[in-house]
């Protein structure tokens, strides 16, 4: 098998056999069935999208596709999001990827052409490449390693989190919440709780929300403008939904979701800390009415948008949970009866020794590790100064 990776549409080097490509801008017919591939897979994220990577162009990421075919059709691939830093040149992730068309997921020639056509970005143009395989990525994972690719401790999205099984009756979804929420189910109504549907002019409600969360977090908040442009570019193909929880018609809490493949996922949430948004629990009805329209709408996932590094031994270690171990926010999630899940193990390539070698021994001294972990934030589109987004870890992935 023939596995050279070409560029920009060039002609297979081997025949029909599975051939990786690297190219740097797909016309609008391949960005489509890259688009359509990803829907495809039943886990994907959002984050393996076209129109994601518009999102992350606003910080001044550029993306890469190795796309496989077989037959003249795609059936793998990988976008992978890349910016140059000073000092370092060219960085690339790949959140939740390679995807596998799911007639082609366990064919080893296809994982296998995929995960070559990564390793050669490396060999020619990336200097370091991170990727953090999706759920149920199995055998990508494996492939990766096959092609060199060893264990990484970057986080460049969430590995593991909680998701809801959206396939069972509406009764069956009720008694997975706690027993506390089960009454609060019976009880928003007639307390002048509701949840409505969000559009584009409740951004500026959600940017303030972001922001007393953040304060009460202490990460760094999603800008404006960013929001704005990741809403506009993700709701063109249907990706993003929103929800607004009030009390007595004064909005107190928003959360925005992104829908790919068969999963809605919460991406960011804002709360106002007042005494009376905490008190009714109306972060709790918005999630709840989510995960109903989520239902009505086909997904057979809602999934948390995931958990913080801390909280995975608790959830996916020996024996059973021990939510009395988990962080505020995600002892919070598992109050929805959601399964907690692991993605493979990220893996990274390096372009040379040399820069291996660089990136082990600054990672081995407590200021090489602050400044890596700057680097990192830095290059997902956030500030140096600390953990971004709305709702947990990588909520810029």
């Amino acid at each position: 098998m023939t596995t050279a990776a070409t560029a920009d549409g060039g002609a297979p080097a081997g025949g029909s056999r599975p051939v990786p490509r690297v190219v740097d801008r797909p016309d609008g017919a391949r960005l489509r069935a890259w688009d359509g591939l990803v829907q495809a897979c039943p886990l994907s994220d959002v984050a393996q999208t076209s129109a994601w990577a518009r999102v992350r162009a606003q910080v001044g990421y550029g993306a890469r596709y190795v796309l496989v075919e077989d037959g003249g059709r795609l059936v793998a691939g990988a976008q992978v999001l890349v910016r140059r830093l000073p000092l370092v040149g060219e960085i690339g992730y790949v959140p939740y990827g390679p995807l596998v068309a799911p007639e082609a997921a366990t064919r080893t020639e296809v994982v296998d052409a995929v995960a070559d056509g990564l390793r050669a970005l490396t060999r020619d143009r990336t200097r370091v490449l991170f990727v953090q395989p999706a759920e149920g990525g199995e055998a990508a994972a494996a492939a990766l390693r096959r092609a060199g690719f060893r264990s990484s401790a970057a986080e460049v999205a969430p590995a593991a989190s909680l998701h809801v099984d959206l396939g069972v009756d509406e009764e069956v979804l009720l008694h997975g919440l706690s027993r506390r929420l089960q009454r609060w189910t019976r009880t928003w109504e007639q307390r002048g709780v509701t949840v409505r549907l969000g559009c584009a002019d409740d951004l500026p409600l959600l940017s303030a929300l972001l922001a007393q969360t953040a304060e009460h977090q202490s990460f760094v908040p999603l800008g404006h403008d960013y929001l704005q442009g990741m809403v506009a570019e993700l709701d063109v193909d249907g990706h993003v939904v929103s929800f607004v929880g009030e009390v007595d018609g004064r909005p107190v809490a928003m959360a925005l979701l992104t829908g790919s493949g068969s999963v809605l996922k919460a991406r960011l949430v804002g709360l106002d800390r007042s005494d009376e948004a905490a008190r009714l629990n109306v972060a709790a009805a918005v999630y709840w009415t989510a995960m109903r329209w989520a239902k009505d709408q086909g997904y057979g996932w809602f999934d948390f948008g995931g958990l913080l590094p801390e909280s995975v031994p608790a959830l996916l270690g020996p024996g059973a949970p021990r939510l009395d171990d988990l962080a505020g926010p995600d002892r919070y999630k598992a109050r929805f009866g959601g399964v907690p899940y692991r993605c493979p193990e990220p893996v990274e390539m390096f372009s040379s020794r040399v820069v291996r070698l660089g990136y082990d021994v600054a990672r081995r001294s407590a200021t090489g590790a602050r400044l890596l972990e700057a680097a990192q934030r830095t290059a997902r589109g956030g500030s140096p100064f600390g953990r971004q987004g709305g709702r947990g870890p990588g909520a810029a992935s």
